[in-house]
């Protein structure tokens, strides 16, 4: 369906947002094939693809296809190197410019077989995601939405906090989390107050890596920091903060395989089954009319993208976290990812922008923060969120719509994947395998989150459980621990 124009002052309606943010997934590969059911998405044509080795032009084509099963079975590489070798495809003239032409050679690096490789130049079909699917009817989809830097999930995480990630562009240290992450423009939340945010999350919440977030609200984690089961019950009694930003369950320490993040490495039918229970609790709660759900993704994981990133502000604040000296001047998004703006005031089934040379077609994570303190007049906290466009374009409804539907189908069972010739694959490590750079970063911050909140007597014992922690077996128990931990002191205040 064609794009509206915007309703005036609609964003004066909008009393609260709330924001999912998912994992590691690019917009061709979960909504490229949106076309197929009418959706004028700027996706994949089927004519798309890479060389398996871009340097070599008689090397074997890799083009896009319907994706095979729902999860992987390695996670693509997307550090920031790896980004700029599926942006730039080393190697493969002319030298210098953007091809997109390098994520099968990237996740050759990482993949056992070439026939694994492959998989990062696959898309779902709508049929095979039915929840997402829905849902892209019902809303505004964002064509041109892209990542705040070419670079991981801890970076561009950052982004949607503090509209900057202090010059990191790789996943941190375990010396950078134990010092821990300070924006001296401060973040979203400190706009807020208090007592006008929350974050939701099952599991060890990403958040945690920022100082004041972790010092102020972690412990004891009662007020800000909640649960999902507590989210469906604030919904439901309309007792939802001006901002709630949902963290998913990424089970980092299994490898996550049981989360439901749609990290690569899990079933991504959990994720759309998250995906699912946010939104009903939304379009079930007293506060749908006047609440703005946006849904996007952190990066995209290695998967393949036929979109070249555009330039972008740089963010004008101090670049505490860059190496030395900077190789990134912050003046280039990352790979598009999905993102959908759903509300009342949302005309189902709208795309915003049509062309990517159009700069008000851009939006990135920032334009989260450009929305929210454009609506409570808010203090922008860096040159990017000062000059992104905002999700107000989605709010092209006079009145608000009362026919959106109370709930999305449900992710396909086993057996109805299987009438699609679709398997569901699930691919869990051995538990001796070491650590990945995010499930040894997770590992970091749980032993900073129980550091801050221990006395001294405690901190010998808590490093030296900390440095045991060597394989994904081991990860996987130190992080169940802490989540337990956590667990009890929501219930009991200590």
């Amino acid at each position: 369906m064609p794009f509206y124009p915007p309703s005036p002052n609609c964003l004066q309606n909008i009393q609260r947002f709330v924001v999912l943010m998912l994992e590691n997934r690019s917009f061709d590969h979960l909504l490229g094939f949106q076309g197929m059911q009418g959706v004028e998405v700027d996706g994949l044509t089927g004519a798309q693809g890479n060389l398996q080795n871009p340097a070599d032009p008689n090397s074997p084509r890799i083009g896009v296809s319907r994706a095979t099963a729902y999860s992987m079975p390695f996670d693509p590489n997307h550090e920031f190197m790896d980004v700029q070798e599926q942006l730039y495809a080393p190697g493969a003239p002319p030298a210098g410019a953007i091809t997109m032409g390098g994520f099968v050679a990237s996740a050759l690096a990482a993949a056992s077989s070439a026939t694994d490789a492959a998989r990062v130049m696959e898309g779902y079909y709508p049929e095979q995601l039915p929840a997402l699917s829905a849902l892209v009817k019902e809303a505004a989809v964002f064509n041109y939405w892209h990542s705040s830097l070419p670079g991981p999930t801890w970076p561009n995480r950052f982004y949607v906090h503090a509209g900057t990630s202090g010059g990191l562009t790789d996943s941190p240290t375990t010396a950078q989390i134990l010092r821990g992450y300070q924006f001296p423009r401060g973040i979203l939340y400190d706009r807020l107050g208090k007592s006008n945010w929350r974050i939701y999350h099952d599991g060890m919440p990403q958040s945690a890596g920022i100082d004041s977030l972790r010092g102020e609200y972690i412990d004891p984690l009662t007020s800000n920091f909640k649960s999902m089961a507590d989210f469906a019950a604030d919904a439901a009694s309309g007792k939802l903060p001006a901002y709630t930003f949902i963290e998913p369950n990424y089970d980092t320490g299994n490898n996550y395989v049981g989360g439901d993040s749609m990290h690569p490495l899990n079933d991504i039918r959990k994720g759309e089954a998250l995906l699912k229970a946010v939104y009903e609790a939304v379009r079930q709660s007293p506060i749908w009319a006047s609440t703005m759900l946006i849904v996007t993704f952190d990066e995209h994981g290695g998967f393949y993208d036929h979109v070249v990133p555009p330039a972008t502000v740089a963010t004008g604040d101090d670049a505490r976290y860059a190496d030395n000296p900077p190789r990134f001047d912050f003046r280039l998004l990352g790979a598009r990812v999905p993102a959908l703006v759903v509300s009342a005031y949302t005309q189902p089934g709208s795309v915003v922008g049509t062309a990517p040379e159009n700069s008000a077609a851009i939006f990135d994570h920032t334009s989260i923060l450009k929305t929210v303190e454009d609506r409570f007049g808010l203090a922008p906290l860096t040159q990017r969120d000062a000059n992104a466009n905002s999700l107000a374009v989605a709010l092209n409804l006079g009145a608000p719509r009362t026919d959106a539907p109370a709930t999305l189908p449900d992710p396909l069972t086993d057996a109805q994947a299987a009438q699609l010739a679709t398997q569901a694959i699930v691919n869990r490590p051995p538990s001796g395998k070491g650590l990945s750079s995010n499930q040894q970063s997770l590992v970091d911050l749980a032993l900073r989150c129980q550091l801050d909140m221990a006395d001294s007597t405690q901190e010998g014992a808590l490093q030296s459980e900390h440095a045991a922690v060597t394989t994904q077996g081991a990860a996987a128990g130190y992080l169940e621990r802490f989540e337990a931990k956590m667990a009890q002191r929501r219930r009991t205040g200590r």
